[in-house]
């Protein structure tokens, strides 16, 4: 598989294309590192600085916005690298309702309230 998905396991497996849109685009962003991102918007001379909108502390790139900055812990953010979110163990909870059980993927709640400006 060549392209974006290329070596992103839950990409490969067809996990994120299933996703809502907002989802697809935040993990998307926050996985090349390009998009809505300040770092990347500064890199490209659309904005004056980096830092992020949320925090304050570290430059707004992917790796921060989905796994270290302190908003994500607020959204639910529940694993720290990009390996742990392909782990159906860390990221598949079973829920029920009245009828059956289902699986809800977290990863792609996290991700779908994640606003990138």
């Amino acid at each position: 598989m060549s392209g974006l998905g290329a070596g992103v396991k839950g990409a490969e497996m067809g996990r994120v294309v299933k996703w809502n849109r907002k989802a697809r685009v935040a993990y998307v962003q926050c996985r090349t590192g390009k998009g809505n991102l300040q770092a990347w918007r500064h890199k490209i001379g659309k904005v004056e600085n980096s830092e992020c909108w949320k925090c304050g502390r570290n430059a707004e790139t992917g790796n921060h916005v989905a796994l270290v900055c302190t908003h994500g812990e607020d959204i639910g953010r529940r694993c720290s690298t990009w390996e742990d979110m392909d782990i159906r163990a860390r990221w598949a909870r079973k829920e029920k309702d009245e009828k059956a059980f289902y699986t809800v993927d977290l990863v792609q709640t996290f991700f779908s309230k994640i606003y990138l400006h």
